[in-house]
């Protein structure tokens, strides 16, 4: 433990004024020197008081020793027995910041002892506080809105944050994410975006070519998804949402659009028509709170890039996206008649559906109040598991080649990144095993094809080849060559620590390989955008026994 890692309230000590001074200047570092046996390094323990004697030399060791005493008997903070503890223990920093959220958004942490170091948080109003904290660990956002514990507060979480917090928790991401630029555009689009939506709604939707022009090669049959538009954009927080209006362009309902596809296509925030595809997105997230007419902008992208073959393969086209930035259109509080879709058929309207007149599109779209609801995140789906494949995980250094920046911008398939680099793999020959093959049906978003969950490998092999797949392969080889490639896909047992927001390998140090080294393969990748997750590489024991 670093000096770094103590944090020491009030101190008060009794003796000379020559004692004290050397016990406040060797205090720290020793608490730091301690052995902190029983503390897990990722831990974060809150003691409430120590109180130990002795001289100036003995105070710091002893002050140590009686801290780690009190750290073995640390309560649960989650347990009512935390108020009356000595000591808490929070199993890592999410675990942290879901308990405070959790507190203040109860009305309880400015009377729990454990929070007196975050005075200054609590001194300010709940809003403020809130997207501080949440801005704290931004790129830990969609892991911590996920965490089981935080499911009942959610409601009310949506109904504290204000727009101005709003605002403030999505430059927090912007600025650690890089998708400043798509948050921007969302948040106050140009005159120049406002008339290409409108052009774009009075379209038909140009996501699949027309019948008599469509390849007549047979297409991989597609894999379903695990997940459907409305199971990503629909709210579990409606009934608990205020009554008032928002427009699509309100930070809330942008933070939640973001929050939506940072879960479900990470890699359409950092393409070309990021700006464009969040727009959509909040649209969407607002358009089933107005009506039960099924929502269809995430159904078009969770089908986009799927059933791929190389005789369809086409240069891509701006319009193409047309209909998902087609804007929702505001719905009456009493209908008559059924709000338009964009995504409908224009073929044969139904009888009973008179036409809808267009929006100006330069107007404010204010819509029911169900923006300040939270997005519904996908369920808890964090893996730890041992791999005999561990060495997968370096090609996400070969996706992240500066060489393909142009081709990551053009992904928008929901969870790209994970599929492209299935893709990648198998073109390599790599197989994974079921450990590892579980985990990248889980990430990629794909259900077993036979609707039995024991058979992800299978599902992984029918995932289709992505049309640029050669492109990907040649700079692969280029790069990196053959001898190095198959020095990463031999076998290289790992542990794999997975959450929504972080992935971290542990590999062992006894398989550092210099054909691997060279060229970079095991190099940290960090956060990756076209990912939406940050990824850790460590060589150590790695949970592995000799």
């Amino acid at each position: 433990m670093n000096t770094g890692d103590i944090r020491v309230g009030r101190v008060l000590l009794r003796g000379t004024a020559s004692a004290i001074d050397a016990a406040r200047a060797t205090l720290p570092a020793a608490l730091a020197r301690a052995h902190w046996s029983d503390v897990a390094d990722d831990a974060i323990v809150v003691v409430r008081r120590v109180a130990v004697a002795g001289t100036a030399a003995e105070l710091p060791a002893r002050a140590a020793a009686a801290t780690e005493h009190l750290a073995r008997r640390a309560a649960d903070p989650w347990s009512s027995a935390a108020d009356a503890a000595d000591a808490v223990r929070f199993r890592n920093a999410l675990d942290y910041r879901a308990c405070l959220v959790r507190d203040l958004l109860a009305g309880t942490a400015h009377g729990r002892w454990l929070w007196r170091h975050r005075t200054a948080l609590l001194a300010r109003p709940a809003a403020e506080a809130l997207a501080e904290l949440l801005g704290e660990d931004a790129l830990a956002l969609p892991a911590l809105l996920e965490r089981p514990a935080l499911r009942d507060s959610l409601p009310a979480l949506w109904r504290t944050l204000d727009a101005p917090a709003a605002r403030s928790v999505l430059h927090a991401i912007g600025t650690t994410t890089g998708w400043q630029s798509a948050i921007t555009g969302a948040l106050d689009p140009t005159p120049h975006e406002r008339r290409a939506g409108a052009r774009s709604a009075s379209r038909r939707p140009a996501l699949e070519a027309p019948p008599n022009t469509r390849s007549t090669a047979r297409a991989p049959e597609p894999v379903a998804p695990t997940q459907t538009a409305d199971s990503v954009f629909r709210s579990a927080a409606l009934r608990a949402a205020p009554l008032r209006d928002l427009p699509s362009t309100d930070p809330r309902v942008v933070l939640q659009a973001v929050l939506a596809l940072w879960t479900h296509a990470p890699a359409a925030l950092a393409s070309a028509n990021a700006a464009e595809t969040l727009r959509a997105a909040a649209e969407t997230l607002l358009a089933p709170a107005a009506t039960s007419t099924p929502n269809r902008h995430l159904d078009r992208l969770s089908h986009a890039g799927r059933g791929h073959h190389p005789a369809d393969a086409q240069a891509p086209d701006p319009t193409q996206n047309a209909a998902l930035r087609a804007p929702a259109t505001a719905v009456s509080a009493h209908p008559t008649v059924a709000p338009y879709d964009p995504f409908a058929s224009t073929d044969t309207p139904p009888d009973n559906t008179p036409p809808v007149a267009p929006r100006d599109a330069s107007a404010p779209h204010r819509v029911s109040s169900v923006a300040a609801s939270s997005a519904t995140l996908p369920p808890a789906a964090d893996h730890d598991f041992h791999t005999r494949g561990g060495g997968f995980f370096f090609l996400l250094n070969v996706l992240d080649l500066p060489a393909l920046r142009d081709w990551r911008a053009r992904l928008d398939e929901p969870q790209a990144g994970w599929r492209e680099l299935v893709r990648l793999a198998a073109t390599l020959g790599f197989t994974p095993d079921a450990p590892l093959a579980a985990f990248l049906a889980d990430a990629c978003a794909l259900a077993p094809d036979d609707g039995s969950p024991d058979k992800p490998a299978t599902t992984l092999t029918r995932l289709p080849r992505g049309p640029e797949s050669g492109i990907v392969l040649h700079t692969t080889l280029r790069h990196y060559g053959e001898t190095a490639l198959r020095a990463a896909l031999a076998e290289r047992p790992a542990h794999v620590i997975a959450t929504r927001s972080h992935v971290d390998i542990h590999l062992r140090l006894a398989d550092v390989d210099l054909d691997i080294r060279r060229p970079g393969l095991d190099l940290d990748p960090g956060w990756l955008p076209w990912l939406g997750r940050v990824v850790h590489f460590h060589y150590d024991s790695g949970g592995f026994t000799s």
